[in-house]
Protein backbone atom coordinates (compact mmCIF):
# COMPACT_ATOMS: atom_id res chain seq x y z
CA UNK A 1 0.00 0.00 0.00
CA UNK A 2 2.09 3.12 -1.26
CA UNK A 3 -0.47 5.68 0.98
CA UNK A 4 0.95 3.60 3.99
CA UNK A 5 5.14 3.98 2.93
CA UNK A 6 4.34 7.12 2.01
CA UNK A 7 2.85 8.83 5.04
CA UNK A 8 4.97 6.53 7.39
CA UNK A 9 8.04 8.30 5.66
CA UNK A 10 6.78 11.83 5.98
CA UNK A 11 5.78 11.17 9.64
CA UNK A 12 9.09 9.88 9.87
CA UNK A 13 10.88 12.76 8.00
CA UNK A 14 9.30 15.71 10.32
CA UNK A 15 9.18 13.87 12.94
CA UNK A 16 11.01 16.85 15.02
CA UNK A 17 7.46 18.90 14.29
CA UNK A 18 5.71 16.45 15.99
CA UNK A 19 5.06 15.77 19.72
CA UNK A 20 3.74 12.70 20.61
CA UNK A 21 2.76 11.39 24.42
CA UNK A 22 1.42 8.39 25.73
CA UNK A 23 -0.37 10.49 28.70
CA UNK A 24 -0.22 8.54 31.92
CA UNK A 25 -2.97 7.53 33.54
CA UNK A 26 -2.46 9.96 36.57
CA UNK A 27 -3.13 12.76 34.26
CA UNK A 28 -6.50 11.75 33.39
CA UNK A 29 -9.87 12.40 34.98
CA UNK A 30 -11.44 9.07 34.69
CA UNK A 31 -9.57 5.57 35.63
CA UNK A 32 -7.39 3.25 32.96
CA UNK A 33 -5.23 1.10 34.01
CA UNK A 34 -2.25 1.83 31.63
CA UNK A 35 -1.04 -2.15 32.33
CA UNK A 36 0.51 -3.46 29.04
CA UNK A 37 -2.02 -5.98 27.66
CA UNK A 38 -0.66 -9.63 26.91
CA UNK A 39 -1.73 -11.38 23.58
CA UNK A 40 -4.82 -13.53 23.48
CA UNK A 41 -6.06 -11.39 26.69
CA UNK A 42 -7.91 -8.81 25.74
CA UNK A 43 -9.96 -6.83 23.30
CA UNK A 44 -9.09 -3.54 21.65
CA UNK A 45 -10.74 -0.34 20.17
CA UNK A 46 -8.75 2.44 18.94
CA UNK A 47 -10.68 5.65 18.74
CA UNK A 48 -10.14 9.12 17.58
CA UNK A 49 -11.35 11.25 20.45
CA UNK A 50 -10.87 15.06 19.77
CA UNK A 51 -8.91 17.50 17.26
CA UNK A 52 -8.23 20.70 16.93
CA UNK A 53 -7.16 23.21 14.03
CA UNK A 54 -4.84 25.79 14.88
CA UNK A 55 -4.53 29.51 12.61
CA UNK A 56 -1.83 28.71 11.25
CA UNK A 57 -2.70 27.17 7.53
CA UNK A 58 -5.13 29.03 5.45
CA UNK A 59 -8.00 26.75 6.20
CA UNK A 60 -11.36 26.70 4.75
CA UNK A 61 -10.39 29.25 2.01
CA UNK A 62 -7.99 27.53 -0.54
CA UNK A 63 -7.27 24.11 1.47
CA UNK A 64 -9.45 21.99 3.45
CA UNK A 65 -8.58 19.99 6.03
CA UNK A 66 -8.62 16.42 6.12
CA UNK A 67 -8.56 13.37 8.36
CA UNK A 68 -7.17 10.23 7.34
CA UNK A 69 -6.19 7.09 10.21
CA UNK A 70 -5.33 3.81 9.24
CA UNK A 71 -5.26 1.01 12.09
CA UNK A 72 -3.16 -2.57 10.98
CA UNK A 73 -3.26 -5.62 12.96
CA UNK A 74 -3.50 -8.84 13.05
CA UNK A 75 -7.28 -10.82 12.96
CA UNK A 76 -7.26 -14.64 12.70
CA UNK A 77 -3.42 -14.98 11.60
CA UNK A 78 -4.02 -12.52 8.24
CA UNK A 79 -2.85 -9.02 8.69
CA UNK A 80 -6.02 -6.36 7.92
CA UNK A 81 -5.92 -2.86 7.50
CA UNK A 82 -8.68 -0.44 8.59
CA UNK A 83 -8.87 3.00 6.85
CA UNK A 84 -10.77 5.74 8.16
CA UNK A 85 -11.09 9.37 6.59
CA UNK A 86 -12.74 12.57 7.39
CA UNK A 87 -13.94 14.76 4.87
CA UNK A 88 -14.37 18.68 5.70
CA UNK A 89 -18.17 18.55 6.05
CA UNK A 90 -17.31 15.82 8.87
CA UNK A 91 -15.45 18.78 10.36
CA UNK A 92 -18.44 21.58 10.18
CA UNK A 93 -18.24 22.96 13.41
CA UNK A 94 -14.53 24.69 12.30
CA UNK A 95 -15.11 27.17 10.18
CA UNK A 96 -12.96 29.82 8.61
CA UNK A 97 -14.11 31.63 11.99
CA UNK A 98 -14.19 29.74 14.82
CA UNK A 99 -10.73 27.78 14.30
CA UNK A 100 -8.66 27.16 17.36
CA UNK A 101 -11.52 25.50 18.93
CA UNK A 102 -11.40 21.63 19.09
CA UNK A 103 -14.36 18.97 18.32
CA UNK A 104 -15.39 16.57 20.24
CA UNK A 105 -15.01 13.32 18.01
CA UNK A 106 -15.01 9.68 19.75
CA UNK A 107 -15.05 8.37 16.61
CA UNK A 108 -14.07 4.14 16.42
CA UNK A 109 -11.26 3.80 14.10
CA UNK A 110 -11.67 0.17 14.67
CA UNK A 111 -14.06 -2.36 15.78
CA UNK A 112 -13.58 -3.83 19.20
CA UNK A 113 -11.12 -6.75 18.18
CA UNK A 114 -8.90 -9.35 20.46
CA UNK A 115 -5.38 -8.72 20.11
CA UNK A 116 -4.04 -12.50 19.78
CA UNK A 117 -1.05 -12.01 18.26
CA UNK A 118 1.86 -9.61 16.03
CA UNK A 119 1.83 -5.99 16.10
CA UNK A 120 -0.78 -3.42 15.96
CA UNK A 121 0.26 -0.59 14.24
CA UNK A 122 -1.58 3.33 13.88
CA UNK A 123 -0.63 5.62 11.35
CA UNK A 124 -2.89 9.38 11.04
CA UNK A 125 -2.50 12.40 9.23
CA UNK A 126 -4.38 15.48 9.51
CA UNK A 127 -3.63 17.17 5.92
CA UNK A 128 -4.69 20.10 4.13
CA UNK A 129 -6.11 19.29 0.42
CA UNK A 130 -6.71 21.95 -2.67
CA UNK A 131 -10.51 22.34 -2.85
CA UNK A 132 -12.51 22.03 -5.46
CA UNK A 133 -15.98 20.03 -5.63
CA UNK A 134 -14.78 16.82 -7.83
CA UNK A 135 -12.35 15.99 -4.90
CA UNK A 136 -14.82 17.48 -2.12
CA UNK A 137 -17.71 14.57 -3.38
CA UNK A 138 -15.15 11.93 -3.92
CA UNK A 139 -13.91 12.45 -0.28
CA UNK A 140 -17.96 12.50 0.95
CA UNK A 141 -18.30 8.99 -1.05
CA UNK A 142 -14.81 7.32 0.77
CA UNK A 143 -15.80 8.76 4.06
CA UNK A 144 -19.33 7.02 3.51
CA UNK A 145 -18.02 3.84 3.31
CA UNK A 146 -15.05 4.09 5.75
CA UNK A 147 -18.02 4.92 8.60
CA UNK A 148 -19.15 0.94 7.63
CA UNK A 149 -15.95 -0.74 8.97
CA UNK A 150 -15.56 -0.25 12.65
CA UNK A 151 -18.58 -2.59 13.15
CA UNK A 152 -19.27 -5.43 15.14
CA UNK A 153 -17.57 -8.62 13.51
CA UNK A 154 -16.01 -6.94 10.80
CA UNK A 155 -16.08 -10.44 8.70
CA UNK A 156 -19.04 -8.95 7.41
CA UNK A 157 -17.84 -5.97 5.45
CA UNK A 158 -13.83 -6.73 5.74
CA UNK A 159 -14.30 -6.75 1.71
CA UNK A 160 -14.91 -2.96 1.28
CA UNK A 161 -11.80 -2.25 3.35
CA UNK A 162 -9.22 -2.78 0.54
CA UNK A 163 -11.21 -0.99 -1.90
CA UNK A 164 -11.98 1.92 0.44
CA UNK A 165 -8.23 1.87 1.10
CA UNK A 166 -7.40 2.35 -2.59
CA UNK A 167 -10.07 5.04 -3.12
CA UNK A 168 -8.34 6.83 -0.47
CA UNK A 169 -5.08 6.62 -2.29
CA UNK A 170 -6.48 7.78 -5.48
CA UNK A 171 -8.35 10.40 -3.93
CA UNK A 172 -4.59 11.89 -2.33
CA UNK A 173 -3.07 11.02 -6.18
CA UNK A 174 -5.34 13.53 -7.35
CA UNK A 175 -5.37 16.45 -4.91
CA UNK A 176 -2.90 18.38 -4.24
CA UNK A 177 -2.30 17.20 -0.64
CA UNK A 178 0.17 18.51 2.10
CA UNK A 179 0.64 16.41 5.47
CA UNK A 180 -0.13 19.32 8.63
CA UNK A 181 0.29 16.86 11.08
CA UNK A 182 0.55 13.39 11.90
CA UNK A 183 1.58 10.09 13.60
CA UNK A 184 2.97 6.38 13.42
CA UNK A 185 2.90 4.18 16.15
CA UNK A 186 3.76 0.19 15.90
CA UNK A 187 2.74 -1.44 19.22
CA UNK A 188 3.37 -4.69 20.76
CA UNK A 189 2.25 -7.24 23.24
CA UNK A 190 3.23 -7.07 27.40
CA UNK A 191 6.67 -9.28 26.64
CA UNK A 192 7.98 -6.48 24.13
CA UNK A 193 10.13 -4.97 26.12
CA UNK A 194 10.17 -1.54 25.36
CA UNK A 195 8.09 2.01 25.57
CA UNK A 196 5.25 1.09 22.90
CA UNK A 197 3.26 -1.70 24.56
CA UNK A 198 0.11 -1.67 23.58
CA UNK A 199 -1.92 -0.61 26.73
CA UNK A 200 -5.25 1.13 27.50
CA UNK A 201 -5.39 4.89 28.01
CA UNK A 202 -4.93 7.88 25.95
CA UNK A 203 -2.04 9.51 23.89
CA UNK A 204 -1.51 12.70 21.46
CA UNK A 205 -0.30 14.08 18.81
CA UNK A 206 0.59 17.84 18.88
CA UNK A 207 2.14 20.00 16.00
CA UNK A 208 4.58 21.46 18.11
CA UNK A 209 8.52 20.71 19.08
CA UNK A 210 9.85 19.52 22.48
CA UNK A 211 11.02 22.81 23.76
CA UNK A 212 7.04 24.84 23.04
CA UNK A 213 5.22 22.41 25.36
CA UNK A 214 5.85 21.89 29.21
CA UNK A 215 4.14 17.51 29.15
CA UNK A 216 4.26 18.05 33.21
CA UNK A 217 1.37 20.29 32.50
CA UNK A 218 -0.82 17.95 29.35
CA UNK A 219 -3.62 16.23 30.81
CA UNK A 220 -7.03 14.76 29.82
CA UNK A 221 -10.42 15.96 31.31
CA UNK A 222 -13.66 14.70 29.73
CA UNK A 223 -12.40 13.28 26.45
CA UNK A 224 -10.73 16.67 25.85
CA UNK A 225 -6.86 17.81 25.91
CA UNK A 226 -6.04 20.06 28.79
CA UNK A 227 -2.90 22.20 30.32
CA UNK A 228 -2.95 22.11 34.25
CA UNK A 229 -1.47 21.51 37.37
CA UNK A 230 0.85 19.49 36.89
CA UNK A 231 1.97 16.57 39.38
CA UNK A 232 0.05 12.71 40.67
CA UNK A 233 -2.76 14.55 42.06
CA UNK A 234 -6.21 15.69 40.67
CA UNK A 235 -6.13 19.21 40.89
CA UNK A 236 -6.06 19.38 36.90
CA UNK A 237 -9.40 18.85 36.71
CA UNK A 238 -10.25 21.97 37.98
CA UNK A 239 -7.86 24.38 36.79
CA UNK A 240 -6.95 22.55 33.66
CA UNK A 241 -7.02 24.80 30.74
CA UNK A 242 -8.00 23.93 26.53
CA UNK A 243 -4.22 23.57 24.64
CA UNK A 244 -4.36 26.72 22.45
CA UNK A 245 -2.78 27.57 19.45
CA UNK A 246 -1.38 24.25 18.31
CA UNK A 247 -2.71 21.54 15.63
CA UNK A 248 -3.40 18.35 17.69
CA UNK A 249 -5.00 14.66 17.42
CA UNK A 250 -6.15 12.96 20.61
CA UNK A 251 -6.22 9.19 20.75
CA UNK A 252 -8.00 6.59 22.94
CA UNK A 253 -7.04 3.18 23.09
CA UNK A 254 -9.99 1.19 24.76
CA UNK A 255 -9.43 -2.43 26.41
CA UNK A 256 -12.05 -4.71 27.72
CA UNK A 257 -12.17 -8.31 29.30
CA UNK A 258 -15.08 -9.65 27.60
CA UNK A 259 -16.27 -9.41 23.79
CA UNK A 260 -19.66 -7.71 23.04
CA UNK A 261 -21.10 -11.17 22.51
CA UNK A 262 -24.36 -10.91 21.21
CA UNK A 263 -22.39 -9.26 18.32
CA UNK A 264 -21.03 -12.70 17.02
CA UNK A 265 -23.90 -13.79 15.21
CA UNK A 266 -22.40 -16.51 13.37
CA UNK A 267 -21.78 -18.37 16.92
CA UNK A 268 -25.33 -16.88 18.25
CA UNK A 269 -27.43 -18.01 15.49
CA UNK A 270 -25.69 -21.61 16.16
CA UNK A 271 -26.37 -21.87 19.76
CA UNK A 272 -30.03 -19.97 19.20
CA UNK A 273 -30.75 -23.43 16.51
CA UNK A 274 -29.12 -25.53 19.32
CA UNK A 275 -31.84 -24.38 22.32
CA UNK A 276 -34.74 -24.58 19.79
CA UNK A 277 -33.42 -27.96 18.91
CA UNK A 278 -33.36 -29.08 22.66
CA UNK A 279 -36.97 -27.60 22.97
CA UNK A 280 -38.31 -29.80 20.54
CA UNK A 281 -36.72 -32.91 21.73
CA UNK A 282 -33.97 -33.16 19.06
CA UNK A 283 -31.00 -33.76 21.39
CA UNK A 284 -29.48 -36.11 19.18
CA UNK A 285 -28.67 -33.28 16.54
CA UNK A 286 -27.77 -30.74 18.69
CA UNK A 287 -24.56 -33.40 20.57
CA UNK A 288 -23.52 -34.61 16.69
CA UNK A 289 -23.81 -31.43 14.88
CA UNK A 290 -25.14 -28.37 16.52
CA UNK A 291 -22.41 -28.70 19.12
CA UNK A 292 -19.56 -29.88 17.06
CA UNK A 293 -20.56 -26.26 15.09
CA UNK A 294 -20.98 -24.36 17.86
CA UNK A 295 -16.84 -25.66 18.84
CA UNK A 296 -15.54 -25.51 15.17
CA UNK A 297 -17.22 -21.68 14.86
CA UNK A 298 -15.34 -20.40 18.25
CA UNK A 299 -12.16 -21.49 17.36
CA UNK A 300 -12.18 -20.21 14.10
CA UNK A 301 -13.57 -16.63 14.49
CA UNK A 302 -11.04 -14.21 14.26
CA UNK A 303 -13.56 -11.97 16.64
CA UNK A 304 -12.76 -13.93 20.03
CA UNK A 305 -9.78 -14.23 21.99
CA UNK A 306 -7.62 -16.71 23.22
CA UNK A 307 -8.01 -17.02 26.43
CA UNK A 308 -11.99 -17.08 25.76
CA UNK A 309 -12.11 -19.78 23.46
CA UNK A 310 -12.42 -22.83 26.06
CA UNK A 311 -14.33 -20.61 28.30
CA UNK A 312 -17.31 -20.10 25.46
CA UNK A 313 -16.85 -23.93 24.76
CA UNK A 314 -17.34 -24.92 28.34
CA UNK A 315 -19.97 -22.61 29.15
CA UNK A 316 -22.34 -23.18 25.79
CA UNK A 317 -21.80 -26.91 26.35
CA UNK A 318 -22.76 -27.13 29.90
CA UNK A 319 -26.07 -24.82 29.26
CA UNK A 320 -26.65 -26.94 26.65
CA UNK A 321 -26.74 -30.01 28.72
CA UNK A 322 -28.53 -28.36 31.69
CA UNK A 323 -31.40 -27.38 29.43
CA UNK A 324 -31.46 -30.67 28.05
CA UNK A 325 -31.39 -32.81 30.85
CA UNK A 326 -34.54 -30.89 32.07
CA UNK A 327 -35.84 -30.94 29.00
CA UNK A 328 -37.04 -26.99 28.88
CA UNK A 329 -35.44 -24.40 30.39
CA UNK A 330 -35.31 -20.57 29.81
CA UNK A 331 -33.93 -19.63 26.66
CA UNK A 332 -30.94 -17.45 26.88
CA UNK A 333 -28.67 -15.20 25.23
CA UNK A 334 -25.27 -15.48 24.59
CA UNK A 335 -24.05 -12.90 26.66
CA UNK A 336 -26.32 -14.42 29.48
CA UNK A 337 -24.41 -17.19 28.68
CA UNK A 338 -21.02 -16.57 29.34
CA UNK A 339 -22.09 -14.59 32.60
CA UNK A 340 -22.06 -18.15 34.20
CA UNK A 341 -19.59 -19.21 35.82
CA UNK A 342 -16.73 -21.58 34.52
CA UNK A 343 -18.30 -25.39 34.93
CA UNK A 344 -16.15 -28.49 36.07
CA UNK A 345 -13.45 -29.29 33.18
CA UNK A 346 -13.21 -32.90 32.25
CA UNK A 347 -10.23 -34.41 30.82
CA UNK A 348 -11.81 -35.97 27.59
CA UNK A 349 -13.54 -32.53 26.79
CA UNK A 350 -9.77 -30.79 27.52
CA UNK A 351 -8.00 -32.81 25.17
CA UNK A 352 -10.29 -32.23 22.47
CA UNK A 353 -10.36 -28.56 22.44
CA UNK A 354 -6.33 -28.79 22.48
CA UNK A 355 -6.62 -31.15 19.65
CA UNK A 356 -9.17 -28.07 17.62
CA UNK A 357 -6.74 -25.55 18.81
CA UNK A 358 -3.58 -27.34 17.47
CA UNK A 359 -5.57 -27.80 14.06
CA UNK A 360 -6.63 -24.23 13.54
CA UNK A 361 -3.63 -22.76 14.34
CA UNK A 362 -1.87 -25.59 11.50
CA UNK A 363 -3.81 -24.00 8.92
CA UNK A 364 -3.28 -20.48 9.39
CA UNK A 365 0.85 -21.63 8.20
Amino acid sequence: MKLWQSVAESVNREAKKYKTLFIPEYRVDVGSSGTPIQAGEAYCRIWLVEMSLAKDVDWFKQRYPIVHAAVRFDRGGKSVTIPYIAAPGNLKELAKDNLDRVIQYNYPLTPLFPFNQGLVELQAGLFSIAASDPIGKLIETIGRFSKLLPVPELSKVIDLADPVYRGIEDLFDLGERRLELGYHQTFSDADGGGSNTLKDGYFVAILAEDSEINTSQICVVNDSLKIGSPGSTKVFIQDGKPLEGYSYMLFRLEKRTAQDWESLTSIKDLVDQAQDAISAGKYEPVKTLLLPAIKTAIYRSPDVAKSDRKPMVFKIEDYLREIGLQSKGERRSLYSIMQRPLPPIDDETEAELRSLETLFEYKKI
